[in-house]
């Protein structure tokens, strides 16, 4: 394994830790870029340097001159986009680097963010998936989920904007809800299933699946909208990995991925595709698959060394495993928080790591701000 080093274009969440965290374990020297004070990454010890940078999203022309400047002085290997932002910044501006980056072409990546096109591929490979419809124009049962065609777009002025999953009871609220939104962003509706995500992860490279791994969350943060507080590794299923290599060849993406999906009666029905470092990334590399130092292997030109995944590998994220259990105390689930609490062995969490502790320090500071304001 080289001992380059890298850039990583990082951000606030527990998934740019772990990629910061599996590069340096795989003997690459890691460099973080980021926008903002309140990132576990940069109180991370595999970080060797925390460069501050403008906004991927607020401002892609300068954070793009500010990336290129660092990475040449830093001597970087490769630039590693971790985020829908820094992809969407640096797609089609590669020729500003000296090193190479970690992008792919600008038509796969659309294809990747966009939900609608997602639905539509993944029955074409054999995957299941909840009828899709334009809020504005077509029909769905309720309740139901009002989602954004791309959770990060390109605006007019060449900034990005973020939109967030909504949940709508019934016909009127979605109305009420579509007359706040801006008339030039497309929305889309799916049915409301309730069920448990499961994901599939891993890294693709020109075609090529190189590795997947599969994940349950039996607890997630926010309920019924949020990502895995509590999630665990399951067996393969060699069927659904083959409709997952399809799909992601009709998308024509590289690097790595997470799809997630909703089990219910028995089916798993595709909801979103990651094209980035996601946020229960730390699974992954604890069940022995390192993800971020495979991409970064593969972008350098060295043959990854893959194995098998270690079946039953914990992860927890501090913070909203225990609001999970708070939770489940005020609904009256004795048993079921009492459950949770229990210590599960080997387990890895999104910010402690007893080798490099001071990340968790940026949970225990909002959960004290969050306490101050009574939230």
């Amino acid at each position: 394994m080289g001992r380059e080093s890298v850039i990583l274009c990082a951000d606030e969440s527990t998934g740019s830790l772990a990629a910061a965290r599996g590069l340096h374990a795989a003997g690459f020297r890691v460099h973080v870029t980021v926008s903002r004070d309140d990132t576990f990454v940069a109180r991370s010890r595999a970080a060797a340097s925390v460069v501050r940078v403008p906004d991927a999203k607020e401002a892609p022309s300068d954070f793009v001159g500010a990336l290129a400047a660092a990475a040449q002085s830093l001597g970087a290997a490769a630039v590693l986009p971790a985020t829908e932002g820094t992809l969407l910044a640096l797609t089609g501006r590669e020729a500003s680097f000296a090193c190479i980056v970690g992008t792919g072409p600008a038509g796969a990546l659309e294809r990747a963010m966009d939900k609608q096109l997602l639905a539509r591929l993944a029955v074409e490979a054999g995957l299941h998936a909840l009828d899709t419809v334009d809020a504005r124009e077509g029909r769905t049962t309720f309740p139901a989920v009002l989602k954004p065609a791309a959770t990060v777009s390109v605006a007019a002025d060449g900034s990005m904007r973020t939109r967030n999953v909504i949940h709508v009871r019934d016909a009127t609220e979605l109305e009420q809800v579509l007359a706040t939104l801006p008339a030039d962003e497309r929305w889309l509706l799916q049915p409301y299933v309730r069920g448990m995500l499961t994901a599939v992860c891993g890294v693709v490279w020109q075609g090529r699946v190189i590795c997947m791994l599969h994940q349950v969350s039996p607890r997630i943060w926010p309920p019924e909208r949020g990502i895995s507080s509590f999630a665990v590794t399951v067996p393969p299923d060699r069927e659904r990995e083959e409709q997952v290599g399809r799909l992601l060849e009709a998308v024509g993406w590289s690097g790595i991925f997470g799809l997630q999906s909703i089990l219910a009666d028995g089916r798993a029905y595709a909801i979103d595709l990651n094209p980035r470092v996601y946020g229960s990334l730390a699974l992954a590399i604890s069940a022995g698959h390192n993800l971020p130092a495979i991409w970064a292997d593969l972008l350098l030109g060295r043959e990854p060394n893959v194995g098998p995944y270690r079946v039953g590998a914990a992860y927890r994220v501090e913070e909203d495993h225990v609001r999970w259990l708070a939770q489940q105390l005020r609904r009256g689930d004795v048993h079921g928080a009492l459950g949770g609490m229990l210590p599960r062995r080997g387990t890895t969490h999104g910010a402690f790591a007893l080798r490099d502790p001071l990340p968790v320090t940026v949970t225990l500071r909002k959960a004290g701000a969050r306490l101050f304001r009574g939230s």
